[in-house]
């Protein structure tokens, strides 16, 4: 597995930045590690005149089990944030600030003040349906935008951050887990490698997004390839729809954002919808997050078990549409 030249570490940071022309040599720099990830070492970097996060992709994912990822996603990630700025403007993504491919690194501008990790409000108990609308509406953007820029397809045709980061720790850990589901997960991962259609980001989650009062900005794009809009809707819904099940007292609240979401995403993206294949995506990422590789940190034991078998009802008897799956979620039974 290829690996970097240089080792990006606290000690090692500043002289690195002040070497590529970065960071003036004479500022007076504060480092702070960025936690919470397990796929890249981040770190933020602020000085007198400036503030930028630096990110260099890890060989081996941060995980209990053994997860390999090749490091070149740091290129794809890079070249996504400048794809979508150019797309959709300044305001939604970071700007890119320097790349090294050599060292699986770069840089990018820092969130503005003002906003807070998506996530982090959610688990707060800072339910705003005006954050889920602008998820999905941002989301819609940014599939609908790159459906139509035969560029980005030429650009980001490789899969092969997406089959390392997702089908293999997800679709086929959990076909491994249960075998009574593989045949089925089988057919779906051959038709999501197989659907080219708009650029997807991966891993667009709540995690991943900062909200502001008037809009969402988008982090984290590693995994983006060209391929099947469907996944980001059902990797986003997944998540909302977790914590619907963890936080039963709110889980109405949860609910109605999981459909301000798909609501949205729909006035934007209509023709890229396909609520089949959407349901079958939703139900094995919410069984992933249980039996994958990447267990979601916050589920405990009775969510888990809940989360699982709400997955794999939507897999083995799927509702029609996505809203008759999240129903099934406010439900809290499968």
């Amino acid at each position: 597995m290829d690996t970097a030249q240089v080792e990006l570490l606290d000690s090692t940071l500043v002289p690195y930045l002040v070497e590529r022309g970065v960071v003036p040599a004479s500022a007076h720099c504060s480092v702070s590690a960025l936690g919470g990830g397990i796929s890249n070492d981040v770190w933020r970097v602020e000085w007198e005149t400036g503030c930028l996060v630096a990110k260099q992709a890890l060989p081996f994912l941060r995980v209990a089990e053994v997860w390999a990822y090749d490091v070149g996603r740091s290129s794809v990630e890079h070249r996504c944030l400048s794809t979508i700025n150019r797309l959709l403007g300044p305001g939604v993504a970071p700007s890119v600030v320097f790349t090294d491919d050599d060292n699986h690194a770069f840089g990018m501008t820092c969130a503005p003040p003002g906003g807070a990790t998506w996530k982090e409000l959610l688990l707060a108990g800072q339910i705003e349906l005006r954050d889920g609308y602008q998820a999905g509406d941002l989301l819609g953007r940014i599939h609908t935008a790159s459906a139509s820029d035969p560029q980005v397809a030429v650009d980001f045709d490789d899969l092969q951050t997406m089959i390392q980061g997702r089908i293999d720790p997800y679709h086929r850990s959990v076909a491994a887990r249960h075998p009574d589901l593989a045949d089925l997960i089988d057919v779906e991962i051959a038709r999501l490698l197989a659907t080219r259609r708009a650029l997807v980001l991966g891993d667009y989650a709540p995690k991943n997004l900062i909200a502001y009062s008037d809009r969402m900005l988008v982090l984290d794009v590693e995994v983006a390839h060209w391929g099947d809009p469907v996944f980001d809707v059902a990797f986003c819904l997944n998540h909302l729809c977790l914590k619907a099940l963890h936080m039963p007292r709110q889980r109405a609240l949860f609910t109605a954002l999981a459909r301000g979401f798909y609501g949205a995403y729909r006035e934007r993206a209509e023709a890229l919808i396909d609520e089949p294949a959407t349901v079958c995506e939703l139900g094995i990422l919410m069984v992933a997050r249980v039996d994958g590789k990447s267990p979601a940190e916050y589920l405990d034991e009775r969510s888990q078990t809940l989360a699982r078998a709400v997955g794999r009802s939507l897999l083995v008897r799927p509702p029609t549409t996505v809203l008759q799956a999240i129903e099934r979620v406010e439900v809290g039974a499968p």
